[in-house]
């Protein structure tokens, strides 16, 4: 069988006789745009992080050298702003004096901004009636500036919302930066429609021992995870928490709105599940594989050695899967589709042995009758080294591996 060089929309004739999709990949937007778009992100967050948190910490921290003065309460009154869902905030109106000079100021708190809950304030409020004579603290810089609480407040804690846009900002500048240089990279398969099936071979990936890579770190995952769970939960915490204060308040509860946010509420748990589940997986044991040859000819022979971190750490079974798949892109106007299939899955190790699972080796076969791996433009055929680690009492691990599965020779002819 002499197949001729794969290009661009082409799959070698040991595959099946169309590939699944026939659509062009659409192209990805130029990496300018991106870094802009999550620059918007990135800067948003950073603006509210500083106004809701930094400005006000950093000003109660000053406050505690201001001097302290007698002041007397002239107004006080919770202040409200908004018809369909108003906000409220602390309104106190007091007089105080520093070196025989009178002042006034309204600022009760260093995060006197406006908010849901109205009970709260009044009880603040109540506190203070006209004539009240109270301490309140002054900075002898600015007389002008007074504050009655210099305390640090929970409220500052929203700081926190903003940050969730700041990480999604941060993390796709990194994320758009990192695939840049991946893909410029030259390590890895590349499509090249000279080469036999359209892919040239990693340089140090030939007949010795290839020390093989996770597609994704246990790390990475986390941080991805982290990130989705922080954008999700903290959107859905705002209208949960503030269906929680009308509740606590005895205003009229939409139950509806309550209804309509279960899902989304066990969406969000389910994320913090997958975050903290995450977290305990890099506490697992790291596999290391090393692949003889580094590149699997069809129809040939390899061997693979692993060793765990850690002397296997409690694993009770150990996996590894020679995998390969399918990957295809499709548009559709301006809807994009990736599918995937599974089309192979070959056993090569599958051990609850003591003495194995900590390290050993295993033969790799590779059928005569399987495409090899293959890239175009809008199809690829992907091998890959699944590891599974079961551990007793905590959370498993999955790692994939890639491995390069090239066509075999036969009198110098691909087979």
């Amino acid at each position: 069988m002499n197949p001729r060089p794969a290009g661009e929309g082409t799959i070698p004739r040991t595959m099946a006789a169309q590939p699944i999709s026939s659509r062009p990949r659409p192209a990805g937007p130029a990496i300018g745009c991106l870094v802009a778009f999550f620059s918007v992100f990135a800067l948003f967050g950073a603006l509210g992080f500083w106004a809701t948190t930094v400005r006000p910490v950093l000003a109660m921290v000053r406050a505690l050298s201001w001097r302290e003065a007698s002041c007397v309460v002239l107004t006080s009154q919770v202040a409200e702003s908004g018809s369909s869902r108003p906000t409220y905030r602390v309104d106190v109106l007091y007089a105080y004096s520093v070196d025989g000079r009178s002042y006034q100021s309204n600022r009760y708190r260093f995060d006197d901004w406006s908010s849901s809950g109205r009970q709260a304030k009044a009880e603040i409020v109540a506190r203070f009636p006209p004539g009240t004579r109270t301490a309140c603290w002054v900075d002898p810089a600015d007389p002008k500036r007074a504050v009655i609480d210099r305390s640090f407040s929970p409220a500052f804690l929203l700081g926190l919302f903003p940050l969730l846009f700041f990480a999604i900002g941060a993390g796709g500048i990194g994320w758009t930066l990192h695939n840049a240089r991946k893909k410029d990279s030259p390590a890895g398969l590349r499509v090249d429609p000279a080469a036999a099936f359209g892919v040239s071979p990693p340089a140090d990936s030939g007949a010795g021992p290839l020390e093989l890579r996770p597609i994704a770190t246990p790390l990475g995952k986390l941080v991805a995870v982290t990130l989705i769970t922080l954008f999700w939960d903290g959107i859905v915490s705002v209208f949960v928490v503030n269906l929680y204060r009308s509740w606590r308040e005895g205003t009229h509860t939409d139950g509806c709105v309550a209804l309509f946010l279960v899902p989304f509420a066990l969406i969000g748990l389910l994320l913090i599940y997958a975050t903290v589940r995450q977290l305990l997986i890099l506490f697992n044991p790291r596999v290391h594989l090393i692949l003889t040859p580094g590149t699997l000819p069809v129809g040939g022979i390899g061997s693979l050695e692993w060793r765990l971190s850690g002397r296997g750490g409690g694993v009770r079974r150990l996996r590894i899967v020679l995998e390969g798949r399918e990957e295809a892109w499709y548009q559709s106007g301006k809807n994009h589709q990736t599918v995937r299939n599974v089309f192979s899955s070959i056993a090569v190790v599958d051990t609850t042995s003591e003495a194995e699972i900590p390290a050993g080796s295993a033969r790799v076969d590779v059928p005569a009758d399987i495409p090899p791996s293959f890239k175009a433009t809008h199809n690829k055929i992907v091998w890959s080294l699944k590891v599974t680690c079961e551990i007793t009492g905590w959370p498993d691990s999955d790692d994939d591996y890639e491995v390069l599965v090239r066509p075999g020779r036969t009198d110098g002819a691909w087979t």
